[in-house]
């Protein structure tokens, strides 16, 4: 039970993170793709693409845990 709670924990924590880089880096690659372009990029873009980054780093956080953890059990135990 431990280890499924350890293991939510780092999820969120890796997608809460992984989101507010991911729309940081986009926000910098829009605004030098307008200063090249000398258009006013649509921002929304930032999140309509930092959000299934943030899922994917999440739903990946928790399995390498998981799996870890289990692992770690299971070596201890012999």
């Amino acid at each position: 039970m431990r280890s499924l709670f350890l293991s939510l924990v780092i999820a969120l924590v890796s997608g809460v993170i992984f989101f507010f880089l991911s729309v940081a880096f986009l926000c910098f690659v829009l605004l030098i793709y307008g200063a090249l372009t000398h258009t006013r990029p649509d921002m929304t873009l930032a999140i309509r693409s930092a959000a299934p980054v943030a899922c994917l780093a999440a739903i990946v956080g928790f399995i390498v845990t998981l799996v870890r953890s289990i692992r770690a059990t299971a070596a201890a135990q012999k």
